[in-house]
């Protein structure tokens, strides 16, 4: 409707300009006719004034000499001497006094005379000079009409019907047409396009034309069509890739709990003998009931031990659906660092813990978390040496560290696993968190686990710092935000 309204409006004013330009030259055609009126009378006037100036004083009518009369131009023009003193007295005048007197200089007056006829009557000042003085008037030159005012009276008329005519009628029809062929296409294609934006598809635009509006509806269909196509296998390949993710991040957790599994034999198998041990002596029912009760308290504690140490292994081999809350990062902490006590110890590595007095948490997937945490320490322990120490620190961070690309937290926990090894040499630091790099001895490493980690961080929010010198040993930083982050990656850019 506005356009209508903008086309109606342009076209209006185009065609004002073109009626008032043929007004304008409609105006200064007559006003050129004028001032040759003008031009003749004033001329005509000058030629004859010593025959113009003698019949005044002679008080005889005024008339153009007979060999000017040969002329054809002048073969109907007559003159007549008006004095503005007896101006007053003379009923016959053709023109009003206030028009003649008027202007001091010469005058154009188109009229009818008495018998009706279109006359132009021109006025040109003269002033006659005889023995009783000077005698003011004005000389009239008549020449009849040769429909130049008429004529400009009717073009204006004309150009005043047409313009509304056709202003009328256009705008009408622009009016209607632009509703019809413009600003109902407009509108669809419009509602279409905020259909789009908010994700919908569906409906194509039916406009019924040929025009550029109805190309553009069909290209507007088209487009539509190949966005449906593009989501749906965006949708199944982002659906693939995720699966993929998670069964790489299942993978790698299994075999860690392989390389635990290895070490937490030993550990099981202590209070398995302690157990048989117990209940052989038991069986053997030589002990008095108190050595019986000691025993049987004995038996219990090791299976619950057991049972506990192979409760967390389940928990931590699991595949479960990531699931955030807040969490106690010092317990998560303190759990894991209990569970990899015993591959250290295979490996002749010291682990400590450096936590604060103060609980810290954080709205994390705990089995994710951990997952990073043991893959890190693993790594840790590995690279220290016999009788190597691996150190986890809890702190906050207050700040965005160097290289830090995303996050909207101002505040952070930091946890940092560091080890006195050899370090990482310069050629690998930039490759460490790429899918399957690794340097480990074939069957010892799949090159998933720093890879996994960085996904499993990026998607909380948070990032990892490693800082490495060679022959200095390593420190992997861990950040996380206290709240979960609104902008976080898609599951499936977890492996880089």
């Amino acid at each position: 409707m506005r356009l209508a309204a903008k086309l109606v409006l342009l076209f209006l004013t185009g065609l004002f300009l073109v009626v008032g330009l043929f007004a304008y030259l409609t105006v200064r055609q007559e006003q050129r006719a004028q001032a040759e009126h003008q031009r003749f009378a004033s001329e005509l006037v000058q030629s004859m004034q010593p025959t113009i100036d003698q019949a005044i004083q002679e008080n005889r009518v005024l008339e153009i000499p007979t060999q000017m009369r040969l002329s054809s131009r002048l073969q109907q023009v007559t003159m007549r001497w008006v004095e503005v003193a007896s101006i007053n007295a003379d009923t016959r005048q053709p023109a009003p006094l206030n028009l003649i007197i008027a202007e001091q200089k010469t005058t154009v007056l188109s009229m009818p005379d008495q018998s009706g006829n279109q006359v132009v009557y021109t006025y040109v000042p003269f002033t006659s000079k005889g023995p009783d003085g000077n005698r003011s008037g004005k000389i009239e030159v008549a020449v009849p009409d040769d429909g130049m005012n008429t004529r400009f009276q009717h073009s204006l008329l004309t150009s005043l019907i047409a313009l509304t005519g056709v202003a009328s009628l256009s705008g009408f029809v622009i009016l209607v047409g632009g509703i019809r062929m413009v600003g109902k296409p407009l509108n669809q294609l419009i509602d279409k396009v905020r259909r789009v934006g908010e994700g919908d598809f569906s409906g194509p635009v039916e406009i019924e034309s040929t025009d550029e509006l109805g190309r553009l509806g069909n290209a507007l269909n088209e487009m539509c069509a190949q966005l449906t196509k593009q989501h749906h296998e965006l949708k199944t390949a982002t659906t693939a890739r995720i699966e993929t993710v998670e069964q790489l991040r299942h993978a790698e957790r299994l075999t860690t709990v392989g390389r635990m599994a290895a070490g937490l034999a030993h550990e099981i198998g202590t209070p398995l003998n302690v157990v048989t041990g117990r209940a052989e002596l038991l069986a053997s029912g030589e002990l008095d009931p108190e050595t019986a009760r000691v025993s049987a308290k004995a038996i219990q504690s090791e299976a619950q031990r057991i049972t506990r140490i192979v409760r967390e292994l389940l928990d931590f081999a699991r595949q479960n659906t990531p699931q955030r809350s807040f969490q106690n990062l010092n317990e998560l902490i303190t759990i894991t660092r209990e569970l990899m006590e015993t591959v250290a110890a295979k490996h002749c590595t010291n682990l400590h813990l450096s936590l604060p007095a103060e609980a810290l948490s954080a709205n994390i997937d705990a089995g994710q978390i951990q997952q990073v945490l043991t893959n890190l320490i693993i790594n840790a322990i590995q690279s220290a040496e016999k009788d190597g120490n691996v150190t986890i620190t809890l702190t906050d961070s207050d700040g965005k560290p160097t290289g830090n690309d995303g996050g909207t937290n101002s505040i952070y926990r930091r946890i940092i696993i560091a080890d006195d090894g050899e370090g990482i040499s310069a050629q690998h630091r930039e490759h460490i968190f790429e899918p399957f790099f690794t340097t480990k001895d074939v069957g010892e490493g799949t090159g998933l686990g720093l890879s996994i980690s960085h996904g499993i961080i990026q998607e909380h929010g948070g990032w990892i710092e490693v800082e490495t010198s060679e022959g200095q040993g390593s420190s992997f930083s861990v950040y996380l935000p206290v709240t979960a982050n609104d902008s976080q990656p898609h599951p499936a850019e977890a492996v880089r």
